[in-house]
This record gives C-alpha cells, structure tokens and sequence, in this order.
C-alpha cells in the first residue's frame, strides 16, 4: 500500500509536520492512555501512572481505557504511594478477578508481579527515572541500551512469595529491546516521560528526546510503510529503528514527535482526506 500525500504539501516533511500541529493539542489527551499521566501533578505519581497505563496499552483504545480506570480506582487513584506500600498478600484476591481483554489478554496475577517488581525499584531507586538513568549514557546513539538495562534490572528483583520466579508472560509485558522486540508500550512511555509539549510531560528532561525510538505497532508500522519509511516486512526494535532514522531527515532533534502524525494519518486514511 502507497499512501498518496495530499496535492497541497509539497513534501513528505511538510505533510507530517501538518499533522503533527493539528494532532499534538490538549484535545488529544483525554482519549488516550496518557490521560492517566495528565491526571496527577506529583512527578512521582505521574511516573507510575504513565509506566502502569503504558503497560495496558494493547488492543481497542476504549478498552484500553476502561482497564486502565478500573486499575486506577484498585490503586485508589494514588499511584505512587499504592506501589510504594504494595502488598502482595492483600491485593492477591482483588488482582485475580482484573483482566485486560486484548489479542494478548493482560491478566491481574502478572500485574500482581509489575507492582512488585515496581515496589523494589522505588525502594531501592526512589524512582523510575533514577533507575533508567544509571543505564542512560549520553554517548550511546538511542536509548536501546538504557532501556535494555532497565528492563533487565527490573525483572532482577524478587517475584512476590508464592511465584517460582518471574512468569514469561511478566516478560512479555516489559519486553527486551536486545531480544529485538519493538517494545512499542515501553517506547511510549519513554515518549510521554522524555518529550515535552502539549500532550507529553517532558518529566525526564536528562534523556535526550532526540535518542527516543517510535512506539511501533501494526498500525505504525502499516503506515510508515506506505510512506516508504521502512521496507522491513516485520514489527521489530530494527524496523522502529529503521523508521525513526528516517524521520530523523525531518527533526534530527525530535523524531519521535512525528508519532502524533502517523496517529494522525491513520485518523485522515480511514474517513478520507
């Protein structure tokens, strides 16, 4: 599938910076998983609740939404302080009756395992920024290698009492970008946490936006093929690489602000230009 750029851009740049202005407003917020982000004004919470919604963001968007709500009002809409004080024990029952319906169902006995994981991370780091930045070197070219040594210390920590070790399905979760995955969930929150502007928070202002990597998903990735960003025929960490280098030739500083425009295209394709 080609996609056609509209006769009154004269290029590729001139369309997608068009659609990044008309989709990166406040408007945009409320129906999205960075909702829950925008929700708290505590760094701190903002953090937990941008890495928790970013982790049930799969499958139908309202879906994804009404997961997420129901996961708030069990946190008691206090982020932070919940995974901080996080008992295994006490939220066992109330974790197992929570299910996230998606292609891949996300079940309440994994995210009984995150918020664990999650309460170790605090304790020892205080927050998850102080955990992805002892990983963060500036010299590196993207952020593969902090994420990777995040995600690998992340999965480090204890399993709750009860768990014979961290379950596959946690892994699938927070994924490895060494073991090529596109890490599109992680990837956003990146996005949300590192960029600052009308939708994201721009919380973790020592990453530099410019080493961030598109969360690509199949719809991304759909449309940057259209677009001749990428020919790679699979969803990997090297096609969302190959994709993010290319819109480097639009902001070398910013790639990754073009994700509200393919979003946005994805929107113009399906009810016409």
């Amino acid at each position: 599938m080609s996609i056609k750029i509209p006769d009154e851009f004269p290029t590729l740049k001139d369309y997608l910076d068009w659609l990044f202005k008309k989709y990166n407003t406040p408007e945009f917020i409320n129906s999205d998983p960075v909702k829950f982000v925008h929700r708290f004004s505590n760094p701190k919470d903002m953090e937990i609740a941008g890495f928790i919604a970013s982790l049930l963001a799969m499958g139908n968007r309202k879906i994804i939404l009404l997961s997420s709500e129901r996961l708030f009002n069990i946190m008691e809409d206090k982020p932070y302080e919940f995974v901080l004080n996080f008992d295994p024990f006490w939220y066992e029952k109330i974790l197992n009756n929570f299910v996230h319906f998606a292609y891949r169902n996300i079940e309440g006995k994994d995210l009984l395992v995150v918020f664990y994981l999650l309460k170790q991370a605090l304790e020892k780091y205080g927050t998850l920024k102080n955990l992805f930045l002892k990983h963060y070197d500036e010299k590196h070219p993207t952020i593969k290698q902090a994420l990777s040594g995040f995600v690998k210390e992340l999965l480090s920590f204890d399993p709750p009492p009860k768990f014979n070790g961290i379950p596959e399905s946690v892994g699938g979760l927070i994924p490895d970008p060494e073991k090529n995955s596109p890490c599109k969930r992680i990837n956003m929150f990146l996005r949300w946490m590192v960029r600052k502007d009308n939708v994201d928070v721009g919380l973790w202002s020592e990453v530099d936006k410019s080493k961030l990597i598109i969360p690509l998903d199949t719809h991304v990735s759909k449309i940057s093929r259209g677009l001749g960003l990428t020919q790679r025929k699979t969803d990997t960490w090297k096609t969302a690489e190959e994709i993010t280098n290319n819109l480097k030739k639009f902001d070398p500083e910013d790639p990754v602000k073009y994700d509200f425009a393919i979003f946005g295209l994805g929107i113009e394709l399906k009810h016409g230009y």
